[in-house]
C-alpha cells in the first residue's frame, strides 16, 4: 500500500505512523489492488483535524474527523473509512 502522511503544524512520531499504517493495512486486507491512500493531520486552534481519502476502484473514499487528541482524530477518520469502504463493497457485490 501507497501511504502518504501529511502533517501540517504538528509532528507526529514513529508510533503513530507505525499505528496508522497497522490500521490501514487491515483496511486493505479487503481488496487484492494496490491502493493509495493520504492521511492529513492538521493542527486547527486547539484541535486536530484528521482526514483521509483512498482511491478505490469506481470511487474516491474521503474520511475527516476532529478530535482535541490528536490520535483519536486519527482513529476517528479511519474508522469513518472504513466504514465507507466496507459499504462500497458491499455495493460491489451486489451489482455482480
Amino acid at each position: 500500500m501507497n501511504i502518504d502522511l501529511v502533517a501540517r503544524d504538528v509532528v507526529i512520531n514513529e508510533e503513530v505512523h507505525g499505528r496508522v499504517e497497522q490500521k490501514l493495512e487491515r483496511i486493505m486486507e479487503r481488496t487484492q489492488m494496490e491502493t493509495p491512500a493520504r492521511i492529513t493531520v492538521e493542527n486547527n486552534k486547539g484541535s486536530y483535524v484528521a482526514s483521509i481519502t483512498l482511491h478505490v476502484k469506481g470511487r474516491e473514499i474521503v474520511a475527516q474527523a476532529e478530535e482535541k487528541n490528536m490520535v483519536a482524530a486519527i482513529d476517528e477518520a479511519i474508522e469513518k473509512a472504513d466504514r465507507q469502504f466496507k459499504k462500497h463493497q458491499e455495493k460491489m457485490q451486489t451489482k455482480r
